[in-house]
C-alpha cells in the first residue's frame, strides 16, 4: 500500500511531539520527585538534630538511681510546640517504646518496625515509604554513644498531591500540545505537500508532453527554486523535441527527394547510357561507309556533318552527367573570397557573347562596381546557367537584359528575356530535378531538367534566394538576392 508524504510528515511530526513531550514531562517530574525526597530528608534529619540537642541538654546520667541508663524527661519533650508538627516516638536501645505522640492516636503501624529498629541500634538510618506517609529511624547520640532510636513519622499526602496534579497537569497540557501541534502541523503541511502534488503533477504533464500545463510556485525556498528548474526544463524539453520534429521533416522530405533524384538518376543514366550507344553506332556506320567510298565527295560531305552532330550529341550527354554530378557537391566545398561583381559579370558576357551572337540576340547589362565575399565558382555558375537559359528559351531577336545592384544589406542580380515564357503551372516545380516544363522543348534545346535545380542548391548555398517571375510568349525573370 502507498503511504503518501501528507501522512508521512504529519505521523513523523506528531512522534517527534510525543517523544519530546513525553522526555520533557519525565524530567521534569523526575526532578520534583527528587525535589520532595530531599526536601522531606532535610526536615527529618533536621527534626532529628533538634531531638538530639534537645535530649543532650536534658538527659541526666545518674547511674546509681537508672542502672547505668539514660532517663528520659518525657513529661517535658512531648509537650512542646514543635514535636506536635511531626508524629514521634522514642525506643530504648533494646527497642522498647518509651514514649511517643502522633496526632490521630495511633501509633507504631510500620510492619518492618522491628527490623528498622534494630538497623537504627547499629547506627544506621533507615527511610519506609507507605502510602502518604515516610517511616524514618535514626539513632539518636548521646556523646558519640547510641542513646535511643527515634521514630518520626513523615505525611508525604501533601506532596503526593502536589506531584500528582503536577503530573496530571503535563498529562493534560502534553495531550493538548500533541493534539495542537498534529493539527497545526496538518494544515501547514497541508500547504507544504500540496505545492509537492502541483509539482508531482507537472513532472506527469512533462511526461505526457503537456509542456503548456506547468503551474509555477510562489515560493522563495527550495521548493520555489525546484519548480522554476521544472519549468526551465520543460520549456528546454519542448524546444528540442520542436527542434526534433523539423529535422526529422526536414530529414523525411529530404530522404523522399533523394529517393526520387535516385529514382530519377537511375532512369536518366539508364537513358543516358542507351543514348550513348545511337551516336557512337552511327558514327561507327559512317566511318565504315567512309572507308568503303572514299572517293565519293557528296559521302564524305554527308557524313562529316553526321558525325560531327553526333559529336554534339556526346558532348551534351557528358554535359549532363557532369551537371548531374554538381547536384552532389557539399556545403563545405564552398570556398569564399572578396571579389568584384561588376568584373565577374563582364567576364562572364564576353564569354557569352559568341552565343548571343550566333541565336541572334542582344544583351544589355548594368552592373554597379561592388566588392562581395562568396564563392566566385558557384557565382559564375548561377550567371551563366540563367543566361544560358535565357537564350536557350528566347525568341529569334530577342533581347537579355542583366541587371547587379546592392539593395540595403543584399545584393540583386536580375536577368530577364524577352523568350517563350511559361505558364504560372509550372513555376513552383522548375527548381525541382529532372523537371521539365514541355519534354519536346527541352529535347529540341539539349535541357535536363537540371540546370535551374543546379541554380538553387547553389544560391541556397550562398545563403540567398532566388525568384521567377514568367509570363507565357512574353517572357522570364529571374531575381536572386544573395546577403552582403
Amino acid at each position: 500500500m502507498k503511504i503518501g508524504i501528507k501522512f508521512k510528515l504529519v505521523s513523523f511530526i506528531a512522534l517527534l511531539l510525543l517523544i519530546v513531550i513525553t522526555l520533557s514531562s519525565f524530567l521534569v517530574l523526575n526532578g520534583i520527585k527528587i525535589y520532595q525526597n530531599k526536601e522531606a530528608e532535610n526536615i527529618l534529619l533536621n527534626q532529628k538534630d533538634i531531638f538530639e540537642q534537645y535530649l543532650d541538654e536534658n538527659f541526666n546520667a545518674d547511674s546509681s538511681k537508672n542502672n547505668g541508663k539514660f532517663e528520659l524527661v518525657r513529661a517535658t519533650l512531648f509537650n512542646k510546640p514543635w514535636l506536635r508538627t511531626i508524629p514521634a516516638s522514642i525506643y530504648d536501645t533494646n527497642g522498647n517504646l518509651l514514649s511517643g505522640f502522633k496526632p490521630d492516636g495511633k501509633l507504631n503501624e510500620n510492619n518492618e518496625k522491628d527490623i528498622m529498629i534494630k538497623y537504627a541500634i547499629e547506627g544506621k538510618i533507615s527511610y519506609k515509604r507507605d502510602d502518604n506517609v515516610l517511616y524514618f529511624y535514626s539513632p539518636i547520640k548521646y556523646k558519640n554513644n547510641t542513646a535511643a532510636i527515634l521514630e518520626l513519622q513523615y505525611s508525604t499526602k501533601e506532596s503526593n498531591n502536589f506531584y500528582n496534579n503536577i503530573k496530571l497537569m503535563f498529562y493534560g497540557t502534553g495531550s493538548l500540545s500533541l493534539i495542537i501541534g498534529i493539527i497545526l502541523g496538518f494544515f501547514y503541511l497541508s500547504n507544504f505537500t500540496k505545492d509537492i502534488y502541483t509539482m508531482r503533477n507537472s513532472v506527469k504533464n512533462i511526461e505526457n508532453g503537456n509542456f503548456n500545463n506547468i503551474e509555477p510556485l510562489r515560493r522563495r525556498d527550495e521548493l520555489g527554486e525546484l519548480s522554476k528548474g521544472l519549468i526551465y526544463m520543460s520549456n528546454t524539453i519542448e524546444k528540442n523535441i520542436k527542434e526534433l520534429e523539423v529535422e526529422k521533416n526536414i530529414l523525411s522530405r529530404a530522404v523522399k527527394k533523394l529517393q526520387k533524384m535516385d529514382k530519377e538518376q537511375k532512369e536518366f543514366i539508364g537513358n543516358v547510357t542507351h543514348e550513348f550507344k545511337t551516336p557512337i553506332t552511327a558514327i561507327k556506320a559512317y566511318a565504315d561507309v567512309m572507308g568503303m567510298y572514299s572517293n565519293d565527295i557528296s559521302l564524305i560531305g554527308n557524313g562529316t556533318e553526321s558525325i560531327s552532330k553526333e559529336c554534339d550529341r556526346l558532348t551534351s550527354m557528358v554535359d549532363k552527367i557532369l551537371k548531374l554530378s554538381a547536384l552532389e557537391r557539399y556545403d563545405f566545398e564552398i570556398e569564399k573570397k572578396e571579389i568584384n561583381i561588376k568584373d565577374l559579370i563582364e567576364q562572364i558576357c564576353l564569354r557569352m557573347s559568341g552565343k548571343i551572337k550566333k541565336n541572334k540576340l542582344t544583351l544589355d547589362y548594368k552592373v554597379d562596381d561592388i566588392n562581395i565575399t562568396a564563392d566566385p565558382d558557384n557565382l559564375r555558375h548561377i550567371i551563366i546557367n540563367l543566361i544560358d537559359n535565357a537564350i536557350k528559351y528566347n525568341k529569334s531577336g530577342g533581347s537579355i537584359k542583366l541587371s547587379c545592384q546592392k539593395n540595403e544589406d543584399t545584393l540583386q542580380i536580375n536577368v530577364t528575356d524577352t523568350g517563350i515564357g511559361m505558364s504560372e503551372e509550372h513555376l513552383d516545380k522548375i527548381f525541382e530535378p529532372f523537371y521539365r516544363v514541355e519534354p519536346h522543348r527541352s529535347s529540341k534545346t539539349g535541357g535536363t531538367g537540371l540546370g535551374l535545380a543546379l541554380v538553387e542548391n547553389l544560391v541556397k548555398k550562398q545563403k540567398g534566394t532566388i525568384k521567377v517571375n514568367s509570363t507565357l510568349s512574353k517572357g522570364t525573370s529571374f531575381s536572386i538576392s544573395l546577403p552582403l
